[in-house]
């Protein structure tokens, strides 16, 4: 699991090497990781983000997660997370992960999807449950625990949710991809990702069908009402475009 290299004058740096001094290792805190998920899964999505903007997704955690989410605690973290050289912030004062920090961030990420398939696929609860739960599980995973749980879950790929499970090194992100509000109406696409944050919008779309890996169909899309009608194989339903843009969907036939 991700540890900050810390030299002896308290430095900590990604590319450490043999001539420094006293290199220690320590774990990466829970409060750390819960920052690194945020800023992998903004960076997944192609934000950069500035402070308020990291506090405002850091809000959307469970609260069981204790974290503080006012813009000055969330500043004094990023703050620690930059002597540990796991983020950086531009003069444009948006955040960025360092290599370093990219590579933490996909241990994180990994390790709460592979927990998000435990509590879905081993253990039975339903798909909202499985982001909270998984917060809770996600910090505890050891990397001997994470490989067979990857063996007996047969090598998944892709979170419950639909985010792809990352491997170490430099992930690729999602191609031929896009967001449900703009889906061509009357054309037939499959949904790839759902939001995972909003347990009751969880519980709307799966009782609506609209899940990773299930066929949808944008029957009508009115802009000036706020709505778009979409068809699945179990409903038609009315979804709004701040929540179509959460969704992520890519061509039928696309692997």
């Amino acid at each position: 699991m991700p540890r900050t290299k810390k030299t002896s004058n308290g430095a900590a740096g990604a590319g450490a090497t043999a001539g420094q001094l006293d290199l220690a290792y320590e774990r990466l805190s829970s409060g750390t990781e819960n920052y690194l998920l945020c800023l992998y899964r903004l960076w997944e999505d192609s934000q950069v983000p500035t402070i308020t903007q990291l506090t405002d997704t850091l809000k959307q955690l469970p609260l069981t997660e204790g974290l503080g989410t006012s813009v000055p605690s969330v500043s004094g973290m990023i703050r620690r997370m930059q002597r540990q050289a796991l983020v950086d912030i531009g003069p444009d004062k948006r955040i960025r992960l360092t290599k370093w920090g990219l590579d933490c961030g996909v241990d994180i990420a990994r390790r709460h999807r592979l927990a998000e398939w435990l509590v879905v696929e081993l253990l039975g609860m339903e798909l909202r449950q499985a982001h909270i739960e998984a917060h809770r599980l996600e910090h505890g995973i050891s990397p001997e625990f994470e490989q067979k749980l990857v063996e007996r879950l047969g090598h998944p790929t892709r979170s419950p949710f639909g985010r792809p499970i990352p491997q170490p090194g430099q992930p690729e992100k999602p191609v031929n991809t896009q967001t449900l509000d703009s889906a061509a109406p009357h054309t037939v696409f499959t949904v790839d990702r759902v939001p995972e944050e909003d347990t009751e919008l969880l519980r709307f779309l799966s009782d609506a069908g609209i899940v990773p890996d299930q066929d949808v169909e944008v029957e009508e899309a009115a802009p000036y009402r706020g709505v778009l009608i979409v068809k699945s194989a179990k409903d038609r339903v009315s979804i709004g475009y701040n929540v179509a843009t959460q969704i992520v969907v890519r061509p039928r036939d696309a692997e």
